[in-house]
């Protein structure tokens, strides 16, 4: 709880307790498999949800305050390994492709970041529009897309072979073209 900060959205009942609506489940999900699941047989597991989520967040949307309650389908799933795991993350990101493909919508499949519920290898697809409430930055050389709160950068290899080294003399030069 106190990773989410000030987007958990907190309020007080009649007698002034304190209480805050779900920003997430993740730990709820935990809690109903851990009781259930009692061998690695059992595995792989996936379960989702589409629930109301509550969050107290201040990110602009049209100009407006983004709403503090929202539908969002959320999946989990359950690995004997990190292999399995990273298997099943692809086939369902293959999956939404699939699923958005034959839609006909145009978007694009970007890094994410966790943000405060933490974790990750967390991507967001994004149907591209003019309006919207996210940035999302893409290569068109490759297959590299972020949010623009995920996104990195390579660094900059500049092949110092091209250039010499030493003084360089520069009377009556105004410019780096003419050096």
């Amino acid at each position: 709880a106190s990773k989410m900060g000030l987007e958990m959205l907190r309020i007080k009942d009649r007698k002034n307790n304190d209480f805050v609506l779900s920003p997430t489940n993740e730990e709820a999900m935990v809690e109903l498999v851990k009781n259930r699941v009692t061998s690695y047989k059992d595995l792989p597991i996936n379960l989702y949800q589409i629930n109301t989520k509550f969050r107290d967040e201040a990110r602009p949307r049209f100009g407006l305050m983004r709403g503090r309650e929202f539908l969002m389908k959320d999946g989990y799933s359950f690995h004997e390994s990190d292999e399995d795991m990273v298997r099943e993350f692809h086939h369902m990101e293959e999956t939404y492709k699939k699923i958005f493909s034959r839609l006909g919508l145009d978007f694009r499949v970007v890094e994410a970041d966790s943000g405060a519920i933490g974790g990750s290898g967390s991507k967001e697809f994004h149907i591209l529009a003019n309006s919207g409430e996210d940035t999302i930055v893409v290569c068109d050389n490759c297959e590299y897309g972020a949010n623009i709160e995920a996104a990195t950068r390579k660094p900059r290899v500049i092949d110092t072979t091209l250039i010499g080294s030493g003084k360089v003399e520069t009377p009556n030069t105004k410019t780096i073209e003419e050096v």
